[in-house]
Parts: C-alpha cells; structure tokens; sequence
C-alpha cells in the first residue's frame, strides 16, 4: 500500500541522489592535478518498487517506482593498463640510471676534446720525438718529463673520478633500497586501512589510489610483481623478495639489488659493471705501454746494457755471429741490426743508457706506488729517479769507454728513436676487454672509447624509446582514469538540472498535498 507522502520521499531520494553525485564531481574537480588520482563516478540504481495487489508479487502489474539511489561510487581504472605502465615504468627507472651513469663515464673520458686523454698521450709522444733529434738538449729532456708526469696525472685522475663515481653509485643504491622500504611499508599501511574499510562495504577509493601511486613509484625503483587478494589487500614479491604480504612488510636490503631486474636498482648494477670495465680497460692500457710485450729493432752499433736473447742472427764487431735465440753476453758492440722482445715502454728504456756520468743502464722510466709488477691508473708514476734528474733519461744505444767508465755518447738517439716508434709498434691486449685484440695504443684507445660512445649510444636510444612507450601508456591511462574538466562540467550541468527538477517535484507534490490537506474537507464545518 502506498503511502500519500510517497512523492515527497521519492523526490527527496533524488535530491539526495544528485547532490551525491555533484559531491563526487566536486571531489573530481579538486583532484583534477592530483598525481595518482583516479576519477570517481556516482553509480545510481532504481529503489525497490511498490508491488501493487501483493507486497510478495514482483511481477503484478501496477508496480510504483519509489525513486532512486546511489549504489557506490567506484574508481574508473583499468587494471590492464596499469599492468602494463608499471611494466615499462620497471624499465624507464634502469635505461634513466643507466643512460646518466654512461654519460658521467663520457664526461670523465672527456673524448673526444683537445684536453682529454688522447691529446695528453699525443703531447707525451711528441715529446719523444723532440728527444729523438737532440737528446743532449735540456729542454728535451724537461719536456719529456713534463708530458709524462701529466700523464700520469691524468690517469689518477681519472681512477679517482671513476672510484667516486662508482662510491656514489653504491650510495645511490642505498637511497633507493631505503626509499622502497618506506613504499613498501607504506603499502602494507594502506593495506590494512583498506580492508578494514571495505569489509563495511564501502569502497576505499582514496586509499587504493594511494596505494597504486606507491606501487607506480616501487616500479621505478625495482621489478615488482603483485597480486590483489579478495579482501582487497595487495601482495608484493620486488627483486625476487616477498615484500609485502597483506599487512606485513619486509624490507628490502643493499644485496637485493644484485637480484633486481628491473628498475633504478638493476640500471645501477649494470651501471657498477660498466665504471668496473672501463677501468679495467683503460688499466689493461697503462699496464700494455708499459708491460706489455712488444717486438723492437735496434740499429747496428748498439752495446748490450744485459745479456740478450735476440730473434735473429746478431754479428758482433769482431765478426762474431750469435745465433737466433743464444745469449749475446753484456756489454757486446753489436755490428748488425738486432730484434728484440721487450716488455713495453719500460723494457725498452732499460737498454738504454743514461748521460750521467758514468752511464748507468736498466733504469725504469715508470715505477709503480705500491709495488706492483701490474701498473693501474692508480698506481703509475714516473720514476722518482729519473723525474728528479733529467740526465737519468736512457735516450742512448751506445757510449765510449772514457778513463776506464762508460761515458753515452751525447748525440746518440737509438733508444729514443725506438721508444718514439712505439706510439706505432702492435701490442696484444686481453680478448676481452674492448674489440680489438692487437693493435697500437692508439688503436686500442680509438676502440675503446668507440666501444664507450656505441654502449652510451644505445643506452640514448633504449631510454628515449622507453620514454615513448611510458608516455603512450599514460596516456592511454589518463584516458581513462583521468579527470577532464570539460566532462566534468558537462556532468555538472546535467546533475543540476536533474537536482532542479527534482526539487520543482517535490514542490509540485507540497502543493498537491497542500491542496489536499488544508484546502479539501471544508464543507459542513
């Protein structure tokens, strides 16, 4: 049976309707540039009608609608698109960490640019062969030093800049491990609020939008696997760790970033392996110049500083011939052209012989600062002997025997003339450092920082397509999930009316009953 104020309670019901939905538009309208919100929408449905004839009867004929009501307001997101952002989101946050450290490693190369390593090598071999035509000039001699010792100190300069870029890198890793765990237990926060809430019913449209804008940020940070339970909480499994679960967290560590393989946490892994190999590659460099094996050729007239083995048939100055591969005894006058091995720039200043007097040979233009028979960037220097001293520069092959002492001839160069060539000499480099195995030094570092500029190269070109494929699937999401203004205002527009006009009924239904009740009834009184 109705009721005669039916019309007021249905009317009322879409006043109440309306004005929930214009709440809710409100509410859109505010959080318009709100990072991470999501737009809400007023479902209504049609109130239970009254049954006319039978209240148990819902299919009898005459049934009266009582109205409407809003069912819920739920959030307009699509969870494929949300899979799929934060599945490139994973691999924005590594390409963007890697891409920056490769360009610091080209910073610290600083190639190619006429202060950069290549142009201080170049300055080192040219000073070489300023000695080669004069070695008894002094200024020779001081330049030779000086172009060394920048050298040098260009290499620990730039081994410092790797060590603090590689510190920094560790404590990046740091930064983010502990920026995810404040996600993570943040996560597991919103978790229980949100269970909490929903098993009342209600739809906890802000939290879980808190919550989603969490999970976008751990996405850039490490891979992130989750799963949504039926109560509406969120498990998550990052860098292989189960994270969080329902409202318990578990941080993560400095460690896990070793098993991360998305994300800031892997770009910096492979940021870490890629400062380590320049490193090794431009030690295995320093250490080649140095060390490494290397074929010479001396001219005729050469005295041997040590007892040699040469490659080919040597013929003394008293017609002695000495085999390939036999010993030639110290201090022999060599009459024909010998080839020798020797290990690197060192070996061959070793054959040399000094302008002191009397001349000393098997002097090392390089020595090491710890020690070591390996020479790094870290530890080459130039000899303190022979810096502090220019006349301990081995630039002569041969000397004169003066008052019973070795006195070097002045004007000879044969050592000189041998260790300019070496700019042009092949070595053998480790295979697996760059992708030349022989060649000069100068070919080895062509390679290596070809190596470096295709690595960064492609690094530029992964984050710029990653960036287009995170862009487009934002987009895609703010389709859906964003708040347009222009929709908003249309809705704005159709809710008040419908707002109006339901009021316009319930003042039609006032006046009905109005009528009803203080003007009908008045005969007889």
């Amino acid at each position: 049976m109705r009721s005669t104020f039916m019309g007021l309670e249905t009317s009322k019901r879409a006043l109440l309707t309306q004005s929930t939905s214009l709440h809710t538009l409100g509410h859109n309208i505010a959080n318009a540039s709100t990072t991470g919100y999501t737009r809400q929408r007023v479902n209504v449905a049609a109130t239970r009608p009254i049954e006319a004839f039978g209240m148990m009867r819902s299919n009898a004929p005459g049934q009266i609608g009582t109205g409407v009501q809003p069912v819920n307001i739920e959030r307009i997101r699509d969870s494929y698109i949300d899979m799929q952002y934060r599945r490139e989101n994973q691999r924005l946050g590594a390409w963007e960490v890697y891409d920056a450290t490769l360009q610091s490693i080209e910073k610290i190369v600083n190639e190619p640019t006429d202060s950069g390593l290549s142009a201080v090598m170049g300055k080192f071999w040219n000073s070489l062969e300023v000695l080669n035509r004069d070695p008894s000039l002094l200024s020779a001699r001081i330049d030779l030093i000086g172009t060394a010792v920048n050298l040098v100190e260009t290499f620990k300069h730039m081994d410092t800049s790797f060590k603090t870029l590689a510190s920094d890198i560790a404590a990046n890793i740091d930064k983010k491990v502990a920026e995810a765990n404040g996600y993570i237990a943040n996560i597991a926060q919103l978790n229980d609020t949100i269970r909490r809430m929903e098993a009342l019913g209600d739809n906890a449209n802000d939290y879980r939008d808190q919550r989603d804008l969490l999970i976008d940020k751990l996405t850039s940070i490490v891979d992130v696997q989750y799963a949504e339970t039926a109560d509406g909480m969120v498990n998550i499994v990052a860098a292989g760790v189960q994270v969080v679960n329902g409202t318990e967290a578990a941080e993560l560590t400095a460690d896990n970033a070793a098993t991360a393989t998305e994300g800031a946490l892997a770009g910096y892994r492979w940021a870490q392996a890629d400062v380590a190999k320049v490193v090794d590659q431009l030690n295995a460099m320093v250490d080649t110049l140095v060390n490494g094996k290397v074929e010479i050729t001396l001219a005729n007239g050469y005295v041997a500083s040590t007892d040699m083995t040469a490659l080919n048939d040597v013929t003394l100055e008293d017609g002695t011939v000495i085999p390939a591969g036999q010993n030639i005894p110290a201090g022999s006058r060599i009459a024909s052209e010998v080839r020798l091995e020797v290990n690197g720039f060192n070996g061959v200043h070793k054959l040399g012989y000094t302008l002191s007097d009397p001349a000393e040979s098997g002097i090392a233009f390089f020595t090491t600062s710890d020690g070591s028979a390996t020479f790094t960037m870290e530890n080459i220097r130039v000899n303190p002997v022979v810096a502090n001293d220019t006349s301990k520069i081995a630039a002569a092959g041969k000397y004169d025997v003066v008052n019973g002492s070795p006195v070097t001839i002045k004007g000879n160069s044969d050592i000189a003339l041998v260790l300019a060539g070496l700019r042009d000499k092949v070595f053998e480099y480790p295979a697996d450092m760059t992708s030349l195995t022989s060649g000069t030094i100068d070919d080895y570092f062509r390679a290596f920082t070809g190596d470096l500029g295709t690595r960064a190269s492609d690094a530029a070109r992964n984050l710029h397509n990653q960036l287009n494929m995170v862009d487009a699937v934002e987009y895609r999401r703010q389709s859906v999930s964003g708040v347009s203004l222009d929709e908003e205002l249309a809705d704005m527009i159709r809710f008040q009316h419908a707002y109006n006009a339901a009021a316009r009924n319930m003042t039609t239904v006032d006046e009905m009953l109005d009528r009803i009740i203080n003007q009908m009834g008045l005969v007889g009184r």
